[in-house]
C-alpha cells in the first residue's frame, strides 16, 4: 500500500527524521553519480531545518510510504520574487523502491497541491545525464524547457492553470 504524506513540522514526529534521511540519501546519490561530485550549497542546513525551507515558504515536503516504510520524497516551495511560481526539488526514490511509480505519484501530488495553493507555474531542474528517467518523467507530465540547458542541467517548466 502506498501513501503520500506531508512531513509534519513537529520535531518529535518520526516522519521528519525519515524525510531528513531521504534527503541525505538524495545528496549521496548526487555525489556518487556525478563524476566531479557535487556540492549543493546549504543542503545540510536545509535538511536540519526541514520542513521549514519548504512548508514555511508556500510549499511542502512529501514522503511516499510503501507499507509504512519511507521510500521516496519530493518537495516544492515558492520561487523568490515570483509568487505565482513554485519550484519542485529533491525528488528521490530509494533504490529498492524504484519501478513502482512513486516518482510520478509524488510529482503529480506536488503539482496538485501547488495548483490548490494558487501557483500558476512549476519549475525545476534536472541532470539529463545522471537522471534520464527523471527527465523523461517530467517531459511525460508536460514540463518543457524554459531556458537553455547549462551543462548537463535541463530547466523545465509546467503551466498549472
Amino acid at each position: 500500500m502506498v501513501a503520500i504524506v506531508p512531513v509534519p513540522a513537529s520535531p518529535h514526529d518520526p516522519l521528519l527524521e525519515q524525510a531528513r534521511e531521504l534527503f541525505r540519501e538524495y545528496r549521496a546519490f548526487l555525489e556518487e553519480t556525478r563524476s566531479c561530485g557535487t556540492h549543493i550549497p546549504k543542503l545540510e542546513q536545509e535538511i536540519a531545518e526541514l520542513p521549514l525551507p519548504y512548508a514555511g515558504d508556500g510549499g511542502d515536503v512529501l514522503v511516499a510510504l510503501v507499507d509504512d516504510k519511507p521510500a521516496a520524497c519530493v518537495a516544492y516551495r515558492a520561487v523568490v520574487d515570483d509568487a505565482s511560481t513554485c519550484e519542485i526539488k529533491r525528488l528521490f526514490v530509494r533504490p529498492g523502491f524504484r519501478g513502482l511509480g512513486l516518482a510520478r505519484q509524488l510529482v503529480v501530488t506536488a503539482i496538485e497541491q501547488a495548483k490548490a495553493r494558487g501557483y500558476m507555474r512549476a519549475i525545476l531542474d534536472t541532470d539529463a545525464n545522471t537522471m534520464p528517467a527523471a527527465l523523461a518523467l517530467y517531459l511525460s507530465l508536460g514540463f518543457r524547457e524554459y531556458t537553455s540547458p547549462q551543462g548537463n542541467l535541463s530547466f523545465l517548466a509546467l503551466t498549472l492553470s
